[in-house]
């Protein structure tokens, strides 16, 4: 299979994004792709990116879309500019990776999995906690029987960026019309590696809460008001018969940032964040297990999963992206579905609609 020319816009070299700590390292350590271009917001920066990276770069995302050598278009720039542009790139007969989440609700969503159908071209969501090595090993337990038949599961964390003090530069999280809430970030990245480890969910209850109904802006000094709600619980009934719940607070606690319990009529598994960051798509996570005569849960060896296409990868949140990267090149060699394509987004996306109005009743 040829290399794929890989252009990603929203990687200013100038300013910290997720594009920059995580796709670009990621992509720079892979065979099979190559960096061709990339499109920030200023002409400044497009320079500085051109001369850190050695691509084409562009102030103008169109240019990026239309460049001859890119066949793959990263959406990675704020949720409420993500429909837009990968609809662009569908436009353009492109195959297009869009961060999560896929738009900013459900209707943008549906539109963009639309747009990709009638293009007939592969996509990719960033929905990469289910290549976590950890999260992989999880699943493979479960389907082997180590927990017996699942009864339950509850899973506790935070999600650190809906704190009570931020940066202007992040206050549009704190606004739910953009789309990037708790519930559709680090909620959304969990009940998806939920689901892919237990099955599919069944049916929701939800409550959603906005505890702190102002964030501090720290370098004003100022605060702002808070729509977006910063304390998510979730139960579910899934298909399988178990019991879902799933508790996302916003900010952080002392006790850690992550506790993902499995039980199961002979076994009980756990699975923790090695820090206080409860974003299981991006943390470090640790495996604990039990069953048979055990009284308690002991370590369990995680294989690290890297092929030798990911062996040259740097540790930290490279890794998940890259197990996407190198997933989807070989569903495109062999026609396999293992990423979370548009499709599957929109599973996702209707899971919050359903809790969103379950929390509503």
């Amino acid at each position: 299979m040829k290399e794929i020319g890989v252009g990603i816009i929203g990687a200013s070299p100038t300013t910290p994004s997720w594009a920059v700590t995580a796709h670009i390292p990621a992509l720079r350590a892979l065979p099979g792709y190559r960096l061709r271009a990339v499109a920030t917001s200023r002409r400044a920066s497009a320079d500085a990116a051109a001369a850190a990276w050695g691509v084409d770069a562009f102030d103008d995302a169109r240019a990026l879309i239309d460049h001859p050598d890119v066949d793959l278009v990263v959406v990675a720039v704020k949720v409420p500019q993500h429909h837009d542009l990968a609809a662009q790139a569908l436009a353009a007969g492109k195959m297009v990776y869009s961060e999560w989440p896929l738009g900013v609700n459900l209707e943008e969503a549906t539109h963009l999995n639309e747009l990709a159908a009638a293009a007939g071209v592969r996509t990719a969501v960033g929905l990469q906690a289910r290549f976590a090595p950890a999260v992989r090993r999880l699943r493979e337990l479960v389907t082997e029987g180590y927990a017996g038949r699942v009864l339950a599961t509850t899973l506790t964390a935070s999600a650190m960026g809906w704190d009570a003090v931020t940066s202007r530069k992040y206050a549009f999280l704190f606004d739910v019309t953009n789309g990037v809430t708790t519930l559709s970030v680090s909620t959304a990245h969990a009940l998806d590696a939920l689901t892919y480890v237990l099955g599919d969910i069944d049916r929701v209850t939800a409550t959603l809460a906005v505890a702190r109904p102002e964030v501090l802006i720290a370098e004003e000094n100022t605060t702002v008001p808070v729509t977006a709600p910063d304390q998510v619980a979730v139960t579910a009934a899934l298909r399988s018969g178990a019991v879902a719940s799933v508790f996302y607070r916003g900010g952080r606690s002392r006790a850690g940032g992550l506790r993902w319990e499995i039980n199961g009529t002979s076994g009980d598994l756990l699975l923790t964040s090695a820090s206080a960051d409860g974003n299981i798509q991006s943390t470090e996570l640790t495996l604990a297990g039990g069953n048979g005569t055990a009284t308690e849960v002991s370590p369990l060896t995680v294989p690290t999963y890297l092929d030798a296409d990911l062996a040259a990868v740097p540790a930290g949140p490279p890794r998940n992206v890259a197990a996407v990267y190198a997933a989807f090149a070989k569903d495109l060699a062999k026609g396999t579905h293992e990423v979370p394509d548009f499709t599957h987004a929109l599973r996702i996306h209707q899971l919050l609609a359903d809790i969103e109005t379950a929390a509503r009743h």
